[in-house]
């Protein structure tokens, strides 16, 4: 019997209530990196990292083991299938054709149900880390925010005012380094976790195409690789200019101070602009969350988003997947009607 998959409607409130804790976050986190600076701007660079929304991610981790479920059953059934042809009511060497090409049919089935499989439950792990990670930055951006205000309205309107803010200067510092150790630990894991997960969905990628390929199957890999490997550079590239954007940038140990020690001088001195763009990316998103998905947005119909540093075009995409249609098993290239359809035709003739 086939397992049961997750609705991925059960994850449609976290998706919601997520949907504005890192942008929240990321805008709480801008005033203390501007008053405080230190760890506040480090930990302003990991928020604006990770803003992301792991109620979309578990739902995606839903799809995709719905996915697997739907292979599995359909293999199920198409094996009951064949466990009733008795060898005695029908033998010869278009039997063993037949059985040779079922074999195959129940491979492939298999081989997608794994890496659907595999791929969900990949992304649930990355998902659930990510839901205990985000409502901690949020928490100690808050806590910040909380005492960068409190630091700025002592300094200006307590008499001996700027004695006692440098008291509660020392706190949000004392504050800001304990939170970002212990949120730099969690980022490194996470990281670590998705750079394993992503390697295993690779290795798994390769070795189901080469399983497919062995079972005969009729899309040969080779006609996916357009659109995959646009994706992925399109993945890489957008990343990059993510990281870019990042404020807290080192003079050394980054990719950039190594290609050119120029542009990283240059986004470093760039830093009070980069942080500003963290509050104002959370702004941006936190409307985008409120709107819904069915806003209209001409940037994003245009597959640009400039508000989230996304100035990429996704213009190849849709081209890279044309004809991408489920292929006919037939000779003749005709489709065959659901079964329930089907029955309901043969029972009205």
């Amino acid at each position: 019997m086939a397992y049961q998959a997750p609705d991925p409607e059960q994850f449609a409130g976290a998706a919601e209530a997520y949907g504005y804790m890192a942008p929240l976050a990321a805008v709480n986190i801008t005033l203390p990196a501007y008053v405080f600076g230190g760890p506040c701007v480090q930990l302003s660079r990991i928020i604006y990292l990770n803003q992301c929304n792991p109620g979309d991610i578990l739902t995606g981790a839903a799809q995709w083991l719905q996915m697997a479920q739907k292979f599995d059953e359909a293999k199920e059934a198409f094996q009951a299938r064949l466990d009733g042809l008795a060898p005695e009511a029908w033998a010869g060497e278009d039997r063993d054709a037949f059985d040779a090409k079922a074999e195959k049919i129940v491979n492939q089935l298999q081989a997608i149900h794994a890496f659907a499989m595999h791929l969900g439950i990949s992304m649930f792990a990355i998902g659930l880390m990510l839901c205990v990670m985000i409502p901690i930055m949020l928490v100690m951006a808050t806590v910040l925010m909380a005492l960068a205000i409190t630091t700025l309205i002592v300094q200006q309107f307590v008499p001996a005012g700027p004695i006692m803010a440098l008291s509660w200067r020392a706190t949000a510092m004392t504050f800001g380094t304990t939170a970002l150790t212990a949120l730099k630990a969690m980022d490194e894991a996470c990281s670590m976790a998705a750079k394993v997960l992503a390697g295993f969905i690779a290795a798994n990628m390769t070795l189901t195409w080469i399983n497919m390929a062995a079972n005969g199957n009729i899309i040969s890999p080779a006609a996916t690789i357009g659109s995959t490997g646009y994706s992925f550079l399109q993945g890489l590239a957008q990343l990059a200019v993510v990281k870019l954007m990042a404020p807290g940038r080192g003079a050394t140990g980054g990719m950039l101070s190594k290609i050119s020690t120029g542009a990283n001088g240059a986004l470093m001195k760039a830093g009070p602009g980069l942080i500003g763009g963290v509050g104002a990316q959370g702004i941006y998103n936190i409307g985008n969350s409120a709107a819904g998905d069915d806003a209209p947005n001409k940037m994003t119909d245009a597959g640009v988003d400039v508000g989230a540093y996304d100035f990429i075009p996704d213009t190849f995409g849709d081209k890279a997947r044309a004809g991408d249609d489920a292929p006919s098993w037939r000779p003749d290239g005709s489709k065959p009607e659901p079964e329930e359809e089907g029955a309901e035709g043969e029972a009205a003739a």
